[in-house]
Order: C-alpha cells, then structure tokens, then sequence
C-alpha cells in the first residue's frame, strides 16, 4: 500500500506499465522532457526508500488526482486553460500548433460545452488568461527550438457558451513581443491589472525567467521586460493567477508549484519566495487554472487533474534546488 507521497511519485510510472510504453516519447522535445524528470524520479526513489509514517487513510488504488477526460476529438491537444469569471463551472481551453484556431468551453470533467472558432491563425497557442474586464488573452508564445524572433499575444471578448455562435470571433487587440535578449520557448501566461506575464521554458535546468509587458494599445512590438527568476527548474508548461492576486500557480513537468504573494499581484521577488510543490511527473502537462478546491490542470493526452489544498500541506521535498554542477 503506497503512501500519499509514494503515490504521488509511482502513479503515473509504476501503475500503469502498459500506458508508460504506449506513451512513450516520439519526438525530441518529449524524450528531452523525459531525460529530465528522470534525475527527479532517481531521488524520488532513493527518498521513498527510506520509512515514512503509515498513512492515516487507505491509498486510493486508481489515480489519485484525475478527475475528467477530453474525450471531444476536437481537443487532442488542451494546451491552455482557464477557469471563467462569468460562466460559472465553465473552462476555456484550446490547442496549440497544428490545430485549428478554436477555444472550447468545457467543464471540469473535460465534458465540451461549446465550440468557436477565432479569426486568427494558431501557429502555436499555449496558455489562455483572462481579466475581470471579460476578456480572454490567447497566448501565441510556443517557440519550439526558439526558431521565431516574436510572440503574440491576443485579445478577444469571452463569448457566452450558452448561446449559439455568432460567426468566428474578431481578436480585438495584439500585443507582439519581442525579446530582451535570445529568443526562448514559453508556454505560460497570466493577467494581472495592466500587464501580462509569460514564463520561459527552459530544458538545461535552469531557473526559469518571468517577463512582463504592458496591456497598452502598441504602435510598434514591445520588448519583454525581465521581472525575476523563478526557484523553478523544471521545464513551465502553463501558469494562473488567483482572482484576488494573493497567489501564482505553476504547473510543470513535473507538478505544480504554488506560490503565496506578498500583496496582491506582487511577482517581483518570486526569486525569494519558497514555492509549494506537489511532485507529480508527466511530460505532456500542459496547463493549470485556480478552481476553489485547489488547482485544476490539463495534459496533452487530454486528462483533467486536481490539485487539491491539502496535497500542498506536505509537498514533497524531492526535488533539486540546483543543477547537478551546483550551479
């Protein structure tokens, strides 16, 4: 009988053999993400080797967080999610790269609600944000091999996914963005009052950098503006903000890290702040929102999962702090 802890780190490798094969990576970006947790599952063995105390409740014998499925073959890829203001019990998500141009609404067992196509291409959509305003911002950040020179990011009114669609819906403001230095992947993105957030994707485990610009009408691209480094060395896959600004969710490759702010919307020193982690391995994570249970996360492979509050009372303390050469 596995502990909470146990369970957390042998689900999604030990339980189902089978899958693990069927799933394994078939690109290099994949096998680079599995090359990388495999330091943080050597360590996860050796600290589970040691005793632990016995559980006070029986371990579940099926996986501890799914809670849905995407099971519309529309959405083979949820890259980005986010929980609505509006529509309660409603989460829009989307694609990335190689799909049409869509968000869907669909609810927290991954059941579609609604469909509606965009006017603009996805050339590589990777997280969804929102404002209070009822905006939704889709990010064009996916720089896979860092081969573009500019993201984008776009702007559009929250349809009603009540309500039959219209016709495509209009983006009613871009932002691009440029780099303050070397171009570089990003899959995560939030709002918070008048600038955006995005988070660099790194696979050398390096610490990975926060960048903002702000929400402003452009005449020409705006170049990203460093904020901090993130305690963070995992490859960032998707990234929330609470409604009140008191938190900062990140989701990786291998679990969520849960940041508590100094005041609301305060990012700027994430750098000395000690993050909450539920260690939880899946190379294909790519998305996390706030629900009020805990945080709500989506895969490629298109499982829901939760995060509840008490899985971050105890985060493991499994993984590394630095890179193997102690910088």
């Amino acid at each position: 009988m596995f502990s909470a802890r146990k369970y957390i780190v042998y689900d999604s490798f030990v339980r189902q053999p089978e899958d693990v094969m069927k799933n394994l990576p078939t690109n290099t970006t994949h096998l680079r993400l599995l090359l990388i947790c495999l330091p943080a599952l050597l360590l996860a063995t050796i600290a589970l080797a040691k005793p632990h105390p016995p559980a006070t409740k029986p371990a579940a014998t099926t996986n501890a967080f799914q809670i849905g499925y995407i099971a519309d073959p529309a959405i083979p890829e949820s890259s980005g999610i986010v929980a609505s203001r509006k529509y309660p019990g409603v989460f829009w998500t989307h694609n990335d790269s190689g799909n049409p141009p869509q968000i869907f609404a669909i609810d927290r067992a991954g059941k579609t609600i609604a469909t509606f196509d965009v006017k603009q291409k996805n050339r590589d959509w990777e997280d969804i944000a929102l404002d209070d305003a009822g905006h939704l911002f889709i990010g064009e950040i996916g720089n896979n091999n860092a081969r573009h020179e500019e993201l984008a990011v776009y702007q559009i009114d929250e349809p009603d996914p009540h309500a039959p669609a219209a016709g495509p819906i209009e983006v009613t403001n871009t932002w691009h963005l440029l780099f303050p230095d070397k171009p570089f992947d990003c899959e995560s993105l939030f709002i918070w009052k008048d600038h955006g957030y995005v988070i660099s994707k790194d696979f050398e485990m390096r610490q990975a950098g926060l960048y903002r610009f702000l929400l402003v009408k452009q005449e020409k691209p705006a170049v990203l503006e460093k904020v901090c480094d993130l305690p963070i060395r995992y490859p960032c896959t998707g990234a929330d903000i609470s409604r009140d600004g008191k938190q900062l969710a990140v989701i990786t490759v291998c679990g969520p890290y849960l940041f508590d702010l100094p005041k609301a919307g305060d990012v700027s020193t994430l750098d000395k702040l000690s993050p909450k982690h539920v260690f939880y391995t899946d190379i294909h994570m790519e998305a996390v929102c706030f629900v009020e249970e805990g945080l709500l996360a989506t895969s490629e492979f298109r499982n829901v999962y939760l995060y509840r509050w008490k899985n971050f009372e105890s985060p493991t303390s499994v993984v590394p702090t630095t890179r193997p050469n102690g910088r």
